[in-house]
């Protein structure tokens, strides 16, 4: 994984940091998860995610005939959802994609970084295009809750108002995040992150682990597939269409005669679905979920564990 040392030596100031599995995780020195009189402005290191860039004369011809979003409704101001699927319908990877600068930056976990490059690049043979991480002083935060704006006005002047939708100040990128708490996801290099950074100290903003991500993530049902689930299932499976995240008008791409042919003809029998379970057996994304009676009840997408409940919190794809 690719990490800025500076960050996470900057991070340091304000929480604990663990080396573990190759990723860094950062942990609040105050613990206590956001609550409902804290979490109005809450603040994150994105430590987890990272960015890949697709570039080149051919990119965006390239990348229509790969993605399940279309192309064509990208602008400098507008991201879309979207995933990349392989040839029998079953998604690789998911992703939020950008336009800056003339290349296409994707926003995904760092874990799937690789496998979304590798099956990118062996459609690339015969185009010029680029597939390659992101510089690695490219540095995400994230911030949610119902002030969440106020940093942003303060630092950039406004905020991006609508989902999808990407402002942008210098080197200083703000993307709005679908679901039901405002949240955006602000990049930049290090010496316009730390003054973001202290903005948001000033502001009184709950600093919390990445953990606090995939909350939001699950309250609006939206799955993010890692590797453990990589290749598994359909993007209807995964609700992807439910969150504008496939075209059915754009033309062919790779996987496109499966996923058309759910979405006209059935979706299927796997949902995906929100549950929770006590703390006595721990998930993780790729285990399989039981029931009562410990049956295979599906797979586990994503999780957050609230310690407070003494719950797990899970988007789970059912059989």
């Amino acid at each position: 994984m690719q990490f800025n040392p500076d960050f996470i030596k900057f991070l340091s100031n304000y929480g604990i940091i663990i080396r573990e599995d190759d990723l860094y995780h950062y942990t609040p020195f105050s613990q206590n998860p956001p609550q409902e009189n804290t979490g109005d402005l809450v603040a994150c290191p994105l430590l987890h995610w990272g960015w890949l860039k697709v570039s080149g004369e051919d990119s965006k011809k390239f990348l229509q005939g790969q993605l399940t979003c279309d192309m064509a409704s990208l602008t400098a101001h507008h991201g879309h959802l979207g995933a990349h699927c392989n040839r029998q319908g079953r998604v690789i990877a998911t992703f939020y994609i950008y336009l800056r600068d003339g290349a296409y930056y994707l926003h995904l976990p760092s874990a799937s970084i690789p496998l979304l490059q590798k099956s990118l690049q062996q459609y690339a043979k015969f185009s010029k295009v680029s597939i390659e991480w992101a510089d690695r002083d490219l540095i995400s935060i994230g911030i949610a809750g119902k002030y969440s704006y106020k940093p942003l006005r303060h630092y950039i002047g406004m905020e991006p108002l609508l989902p999808n939708q990407q402002s942008f100040h210098q080197d200083l990128y703000v993307h709005r995040v679908p679901g039901t708490v405002d949240r955006f996801v602000c990049s930049a290099r290090l010496d316009s992150i730390i003054p973001l950074w202290e903005t948001l100290i000033t502001q009184k903003a709950t600093l919390a682990n990445e953990s606090i991500w995939s909350k939001y993530d699950i309250d609006h049902r939206l799955a993010h597939i890692r590797p453990p689930t990589s290749g598994l299932f359909t993007p209807h499976a995964i609700a992807l269409p439910e969150h504008q995240g496939v075209s059915f008008t754009k033309g062919c791409y790779t996987g496109q005669e499966i996923v058309a042919r759910m979405h006209y003809l059935g979706h299927g029998k796997r949902t995906l679905s929100y549950c929770n379970r006590p703390l006595d057996l721990s998930y993780s994304p790729g285990d399989t979920l039981l029931d009562e009676q410990e049956k295979p009840l599906g797979i586990v997408i994503e999780c957050y564990v609230d310690f407070n409940q003494k719950t797990q919190h899970l988007l789970a794809v059912l059989q």
